[in-house]
């Protein structure tokens, strides 16, 4: 029996990408690791057949159409960071992408993108996506004709979708809440909630597990309003002076969203009489700096670049019937300070 790539790339311990790569010379492999893998290739009697890997990729390159939220949104430049990465180990193996990008959440602009991807030639998607039954409807239209659809940061749970790509949204809202119990116990807390949309899942299911938390423990707390920034600067702003102007007795302010936080921030330094307790989420560039210069108190990660790497590998392993049916894929929740970005 011929030894294969799956087969080098089980013995030694790395991906089929990477021992493809290594054997044709390409330098996004360290040299050690290249000489490791050519050497267990020559000692398990591999046989490359160049001519015709290269013409069976040609004949079944996978095309995944890709449809996410991205224009005026630096969250998803990471996301984009991590599909590069992908497709930089996977490419060579018969994948590729078109990404449409939008702003904003339009689902007809969405769907519209979804039916374009299609009549170009793809064969398997990626969706972010807010919760609609157009949506919903659109995913299991590309189901029922045998396109695999993975949902990338957001889940539309009870669709047919593939599986899922993100973060633990209930988990992140709880974590918050941890956060702020600790640092303020005892002391009743006034809170302001900025979300991008009410009707974005994750944001929703966010602050179901703050609130659930401060709830189980025992907090002092009420939720003075909860304000939709639109996942815009401007917009952000405008709502978070006019909630800070009828409610000056908010003390903690929970984020949960990662878009708008550069109008977040305006607001707070606009109104920095009154000292309250912020917290974000998403390590974006905006509020790196926001954390760095003592405007928001802590920030809750989700790996973006994970999110990206993943949603294409899964697909990858799928379309090529590399291992079972693809399960979730939920990155850890992280908190960071200052100090991690002194």
């Amino acid at each position: 029996m011929s030894v294969t790539l799956k087969d080098l790339a089980k013995a030694s311990g790395v991906s089929i990408g990477t021992v493809s790569r290594a054997l044709n010379d390409k330098n996004e492999v360290s040299a050690k690791t290249s000489e490791r893998i050519r050497q267990l290739a020559q000692e398990l009697g591999y046989i490359p057949n160049r001519a015709g890997r290269a013409l069976s990729s040609q004949k079944s390159i996978n095309y995944v159409g890709i449809v996410i939220p991205s224009i005026n949104s630096p969250f998803f430049d990471d996301i984009k960071k991590g599909i590069d990465m992908a497709l930089k180990e996977f490419k060579d193996l018969g994948i590729d992408v078109v990404i449409k990008e939008q702003e904003g959440w339009n689902v007809d602009t969405q769907i519209r993108a979804l039916e374009e991807l299609e009549n170009s030639g793809c064969k398997a998607f990626v969706l972010c996506s807010v919760d609609s039954e157009e949506i919903r409807a659109k995913i299991a239209e590309l189901s029922d004709k045998g396109y695999p659809v993975v949902l990338l940061n957001n889940d539309l749970p009870g669709t047919k979708r593939l599986c899922f790509v993100g973060p633990d949204y209930l988990k992140s809202g709880k974590v918050a809440a941890a956060m702020v119990d600790k640092c303020h116990p005892g002391i009743p807390l006034k809170i302001l909630v900025v979300v991008g949309y009410k009707s974005h899942l994750g944001h929703k299911t966010r602050l179901d597990g703050f609130i659930s938390e401060l709830k189980s423990r025992r907090q002092d707390y009420e939720i003075v309003d909860v304000i939709e920034g639109n996942d815009q600067d401007i917009i952000t702003q405008q709502v978070t002076m006019k909630a800070f102007m009828k409610h000056p007795e908010v003390n903690v302010v929970y984020m949960a969203t990662g878009s708008g936080v550069s109008g977040l921030g305006a607001a707070i330094i606009a109104d920095s009489e009154h000292k309250r307790f912020i917290l974000a989420c998403d390590e974006i560039y905006t509020t790196k700096e926001l954390v760095k210069n003592d405007i928001i108190d802590f920030v809750i990660c989700q790996s973006p670049v994970v999110q990206g790497y993943q949603v294409i590998k899964k697909l990858h392993d799928y379309l090529n019937k590399i291992g079972n049916l693809p399960e979730d894929y939920i990155v850890d929740t992280v908190i960071k300070v200052k100090s991690h970005f002194d």
